[in-house]
């Protein structure tokens, strides 16, 4: 999982397929391609009490969402430590899953970006404080199964969910992918502690980082 404004989604060029394509059609406001293969999906919806929400994971797929309007809270978390339930309708890749929210709770804000790979299941449509909030965003559908640019060839190459997996237990490392992510993620976390551990900017005050969650 990636979160971030959307200024700065050309840094995770490695990692997000399309990520110059899908920042400038933010500017511009308008959810079709002519220069890439996306599907933009436009999503209004209201935020619900926790036990009308659902977890769902993809195998396959990038979930890249980009809040418009309003807040939700998303719960993400391995797909592991639930237990799986339907397919998605039509044939999409993916399944529901069953489970009370848990995991990381990200609140995706106007401006911000979620990025949930294969693997990570996600819970959206939390509430932000008391009551429903009307909610508008994109969610960008990143196909990565052609796209792997690991130069391994073993049994779980192109088969994302199941790298994901196998590269969690803490004997192995980050998947290929993914390593880059941890690069910026490292460095953010660096900055994070140089600014809150008593760091300040040029005008002498103390200031927090950044951050969409």
């Amino acid at each position: 999982m990636i979160t971030d404004r959307m200024e700065r989604i050309g840094r995770y060029a490695g990692v997000l397929p399309h990520a110059a394509e899908i920042a400038r059609l933010f500017r511009e406001g308008k959810p079709e391609s002519e220069a890439a293969p996306l599907e933009v999906r436009d999503k209004r919806y209201e935020t619900k009490a926790d036990e009308k929400r659902q977890f769902e994971v993809h195998a396959h797929t990038i979930d890249l969402m980009i809040g418009l309007e309003g807040e939700e809270i998303i719960h993400i978390c391995p797909q592991e430590e639930l237990e799986a339930g339907a397919a998605l309708p039509g044939g999409a890749d993916g399944m529901k899953m069953r489970g009370a929210p848990r995991g990381s709770a990200v609140i995706l804000r106007p401006g911000c970006f979620v990025a949930i790979y294969p693997g990570e299941a996600h819970m959206v449509a939390g509430r932000v404080g008391d009551g429903a909030q009307a909610v508008h965003k994109w969610v960008v559908k990143l196909p990565v199964e052609d796209t792997c640019p690991c130069t391994s060839r073993c049994e779980r190459h192109g088969i994302c969910a199941e790298c994901v997996v196998w590269h969690r237990n803490p004997k192995n490392s980050l998947p290929f992918c993914l390593r880059k992510k941890g690069e910026i993620l490292i460095e953010r976390e660096i900055s994070r502690r140089a600014q809150t551990e008593g760091g300040k900017g040029e005008d002498g005050e103390k200031k927090e980082a950044d951050s969409c969650s």
